[in-house]
């Protein structure tokens, strides 16, 4: 590896494969998933189905569904009605749980209906307090630990999956921090710089994006000797021609080959939309597909060094 004096930093989602999160949804594929247990228990222990009008509430759903208009208040309306019935639901197993029918086949159906009672009173609450954030909000019953990550693109606003902060160093990826939480890469340039003092010796140029452009980034960059390309406040000072050469040729940098290899990874390392079925293998499929493509630029690099040897 050469140029390792110099060191960039960004953030990026790597987005699961989901369905598109609607509030509707949710609560429907709730009310079929548990209505699908209940009558299976039932069946199961040859007792008496209880009393519940399914096949009206999907023809009411399918109604809503194939609605080319659908306003706030019919949306809303929806809403509550599948909350009610879905309360229904949860009433009618808890009844059968106490009378001790409850068997569940995997230990995946206990944690499905785990999630489906938060989800029931997280809805609850939204439709009661609509202003009000929701803190940890499910956005999938496949996937509950997948959390919305507003991003502000004019593509997509919102994107789902885990955010990874990754520290580059001469076109190679490291990872310097995951979470399926949003968070403020911004606040996260020191442990970059260390992470890559660490590794690789003294940083003597940075490049990020201006969100990392706080002030104290600013000062700390500046107590280490740290060239950054972040836009210089005040007075430009001695050898501004040469500062702002290099700031340009950082931010260059910075937006073609970081932001570049994020977009080799996604298109041609599979993770565009990540097909995992849970939060580990979804980690080590983002860690693989990261680290694959970093060995193939350094197999080429290698196959390039041969060359010149031969050639020499």
């Amino acid at each position: 590896m050469e140029h390792t004096h110099v060191g960039m930093a960004d953030a990026t989602v790597y987005e699961s494969r989901i369905t598109h999160p609607t509030d509707v949804r949710l609560l429907w594929e709730s009310c079929r998933w548990l209505y699908e247990q209940i009558i299976f228990i039932c069946k199961q222990n040859k007792i008496r189905r209880p009393r519940i009008n399914f096949q009206r509430q999907k023809e009411r759903h399918l109604g809503y569904q194939k609605r080319r208009k659908r306003s706030r208040r019919k949306e809303r309306r929806q809403r509550k009605s599948l909350l009610l019935f879905l309360g229904r639901l949860l009433t009618r197993y808890d009844e059968l749980e106490n009378k001790g029918f409850t068997k569940l086949r995997q230990q995946k159906d206990t944690l499905r209906l785990k999630t489906i009672r938060k989800l029931y009173y997280q809805q609850k609450d939204h439709l009661n307090h609509p202003g009000v954030r929701i803190e940890d909000r499910i956005v999938s019953l496949h996937k509950p630990y997948v959390r919305p990550i507003i991003r502000g693109k004019k593509v997509k606003a919102v994107e789902f999956g885990p955010k990874a902060h990754l520290l580059q160093v001469d076109g190679i990826n490291f990872f310097e921090h995951l979470s399926y939480n949003a968070f403020n890469e911004g606040i996260r340039l020191k442990q970059a710089i260390w992470r890559h003092q660490k590794y690789f010796g003294h940083c003597y140029q940075f490049g990020a994006d201006q969100i990392y452009a706080t002030i104290k980034n600013r000062k700390y960059c500046s107590t280490h000797g740290i060239a950054t390309c972040f836009v210089r406040k005040g007075r430009q000072g001695q050898y501004s021609d040469q500062a702002s050469v290099l700031r340009k040729e950082l931010g260059k940098q910075r937006a073609t080959v970081l932001e570049g290899s994020f977009g080799n990874e996604k298109n041609h390392y599979l993770l565009d939309k990540i097909k995992a079925r849970n939060q580990q293998t979804e980690i080590l499929w983002i860690f693989f597909g990261v680290m694959t493509a970093n060995s193939v630029q350094m197999g080429r690099r290698i196959a390039l060094s041969k060359k010149k040897r031969k050639a020499a």
